[in-house]
């Protein structure tokens, strides 16, 4: 199978012609890792090579239960254990960690059928939302090497624009499916808190504001892999509404009817938007307009940016610090700072000042925002906002200069200085321009909303994406939204020029 018959199926397509006897799954593997091969050194996409597992897949495409039997996929190297395999979550601190046993989604995307041969690159534990590590390397956009492909699933986007998989799995706690979404131009949702679970090694993520699915080229792709992974949903710790009767794919097949879209183009975190925000905003307002919804500048209640940004810092800090304790105590050992990237240093250390009752105040924050959001959602059926406040930055911009970790690594790790930590000005300022970066994306990881990135507009030949968000529970409307999209203004032929 050559590439360019590949890349013209999506994972159903895909699935349907190894149905069908078409084609065998070996080759719809081997076109898959033909094209890994040929992208991945300028793009640097794959964290693990899972080649080997994958040749070992003794799948049936026979069985109405595996609707996706034979179709090649990617896990991210982070939350997604399956059995054997490493996962190191972006962190030298985790090189040795092998998964005892599959996650609920994990088991739930093989039962489909899917043939996993790799995991994809992250931020170190998706802290950052641009993916360069000390652990991978720097994954670049393959619209420009030059750019960021973003993160937590830098990765997963990659590969999905690249054509080396038509869906790859990913997961977003203040904008990390929708954010690579929007800079590689693909299609990204983030579901409802919820709808899947973490167990059994975990019950949720970062407070609850991280959520797992997919990046895809194909809407459909999208609701057939979204109805996988809510079979978890029973094991997940949050509530959330059940999918509909007859599963998210066949709410492609309904029409979306005359939509009340609010619309809103004020970061919640502070900071305006760029030129290229703005052109592209103004784009798909006005295919909204001309496909005859309604739309009405409008905002959720949410709260002032200061106390969101404190908020989302205090939860995220302590979560990291967490995490380390956690690690360290199921190993057994005292981990040197070292194995850890300087800023996610920092982060542990300003983790373990926070006092519990920060926290606890932290987390009241964000159930408001639930709160702030399910009122809003009586008087409308989506909010549309950009999805970043900028266009793609370029690789470096986001993180602070090698001289400025050097200088943190030296300060907080060697010689411990941990009180200079306390109202850093230099520290206050990386960390407020970062959530101005997820100041579209986050507040919806607050309130658990369904939000989606969909590529509408392209700016100086990078994609950038508009996002759409909906009532809890409510993807089948977010989804019906974005075949609508599809068809007004098709996307999934792109290919970069990689």
């Amino acid at each position: 199978m050559k590439f360019n018959e590949y890349h013209r199926y999506d994972a159903v397509g895909l699935a349907e012609l190894i149905r069908k006897k078409e084609v065998s799954a070996d080759e719809v593997l081997q076109a898959a890792l033909n094209r890994l091969d040929e992208v991945n050194p300028k793009l640097n996409l794959l964290a693990h090579d899972l080649r080997e597992r994958a040749a070992a897949w003794q799948g049936s495409s026979e069985n109405a239960d595996t609707p996706l039997a034979g179709v090649p996929f990617l896990l991210k190297d982070l939350l997604a254990d399956w059995e054997g395999a490493s996962t190191w979550s972006g962190s030298r601190m985790m090189q040795h960690y092998i998964a005892k046993q599959n996650s609920d989604l994990t088991q739930a995307y093989l039962d489909a059928g899917l043939r996993v041969f790799g995991k994809t690159t992250t931020p170190e534990w998706g802290a950052y939302p641009v993916t360069e590590t000390e652990i991978y390397g720097i994954t670049r956009n393959p619209w420009h090497l030059d750019y960021t492909a973003g993160g937590s699933s830098g990765g997963a986007a990659v590969a999905v624009a690249s054509g080396v998989v038509p869906a790859a799995h990913g997961n977003d706690g203040g904008g990390s499916i929708r954010l690579p979404a929007h800079n590689c131009g693909v299609f990204g949702l983030k579901p409802t808190r919820g709808r899947s679970s973490y167990a059994p090694n975990a019950s949720e993520a970062w407070q609850g504001l991280v959520c797992d699915h997919v990046l895809t080229r194909s809407v459909r792709d999208s609701a057939v892999l979204l109805d996988i992974a809510a079979k978890t949903q029973a094991r997940a710790l949050y509530a959330c509404p059940p999918p509909p009767e007859n599963g998210f794919a066949d709410s492609l097949r309904q029409e979306t009817g005359r939509l009340k879209i609010a619309f809103w183009k004020q970061t919640w975190f502070g900071g305006g938007n760029d030129e290229g925000t703005e052109a592209a905003f103004a784009h798909s307002l006005k295919l909204m307009q001309n496909a005859g919804h309604e739309l009405e500048e409008a905002t959720p209640d949410f709260a002032p940016p200061e106390q969101l940004n404190r908020a989302a810092r205090i939860i995220v800090m302590g979560e990291t610090a967490k995490l380390f304790y956690q690690y360290q105590y199921e190993t057994g050992q005292k981990l040197p700072h070292r194995l850890l990237e300087p800023t996610t240093w920092a982060m542990i250390v300003q983790g373990r000042q926070i006092s519990a009752g920060e926290m606890a105040w932290a987390r009241d924050v964000m159930l408001a925002q639930e709160r702030a959001a399910k009122a809003f959602f009586t008087r409308y059926d989506v909010l549309m906002t950009p999805v970043c406040p900028r266009t793609t930055p370029k690789i470096g911009e986001m993180m602070p200069p090698p001289a400025a970790q050097k200088a943190m690594r030296l300060l907080f790790g060697t010689l411990r200085l941990d009180f200079l930590l306390k109202n850093n000005p230099f520290l206050e300022k990386e960390a407020a321009a970062t959530l101005q970066y997820v100041g579209y994306t986050s507040p919806l990881n607050m309130s658990g909303n369904p939000a989606m990135s969909v590529p509408l507009y392209r700016h100086n030949g990078l994609p950038v994406g508009t996002q759409f968000a909906a009532a809890h529970g409510r993807e089948d409307t977010l989804l019906s939204l974005a075949a609508q999209l599809e068809q007004i203004q098709p996307w999934t032929d792109r290919l970069p020029p990689v």
